[in-house]
């Protein structure tokens, strides 16, 4: 499910797949997707699937709110040990008064980190415990994968740098688990992915 208010400030400049959707002002990129659901999945549920979706919209409010809490104090710990990460409202992040502007605060659930070489990136998510490697995003499981094998493998060097993708890039997807136990499995599995 996407909920989109029409209040976030869409920079159409540099999303040219919003082009022909402008007509649609605020509700461009809800438009957008709409028509590309439509096109390619179709517009009926089953029942199912329906009531099941339903259901998990339920709790979806305390669920983001746990995520996004153990996301910021995985990104937290995760610098406090020296590690670069991004997540938006870290102090350095250019993107941190925006995301306290526009998502009271909440730096979402998903963060990067990178570990020095695409080897450490590999041996760090072999050796974590609690996280899945798994492309998907807003599980209740945290979930992790290197980006630039994955969802960019097809993308340019250029393309992957700008959006701040290296070889050694780890993408997590924070879920609900227990914090505590999230922070020691990562710092854990960096410290023994550099050994």
């Amino acid at each position: 499910m996407v909920v989109d208010g029409g209040s976030f400030s869409w920079d159409r400049a540099h999303l040219p797949a919003l082009a022909g959707f402008e007509k649609f002002g605020k509700l461009a990129f809800l438009m957008r997707l709409r028509t590309d659901i439509h096109e390619n999945l179709g517009g009926c549920l089953s029942p199912m699937n329906a009531f099941l979706g339903t259901l998990g919209l339920e709790t979806l409010g305390l669920r983001m709110e746990r995520i996004c809490e153990n996301a910021a104090r995985l990104a937290e710990a995760l610098k406090g040990a020296g590690i670069p990460v991004n997540y938006p409202v870290l102090d350095e992040s250019p993107c941190r008064d925006l995301c306290r502007e526009q998502f009271r605060g909440l730096g979402g659930g998903i963060l990067t980190f990178r570990t020095g070489s695409a080897d450490s990136a590999r041996k760090v998510i072999n050796r974590l415990r609690y996280a899945c490697i798994a492309s998907n995003i807003g599980d209740i499981r945290t979930l992790v994968l290197l980006p630039s094998t994955t969802i960019f493998l097809k993308n340019t060097d250029r393309q992957k740098a700008d959006a701040g993708v290296f070889n050694d890039t780890v993408r997590v997807s924070v879920g609900i688990e227990d914090a505590e136990d999230l922070i020691e499995d990562f710092l854990t599995a960096l410290k023994d992915g550099s050994e």
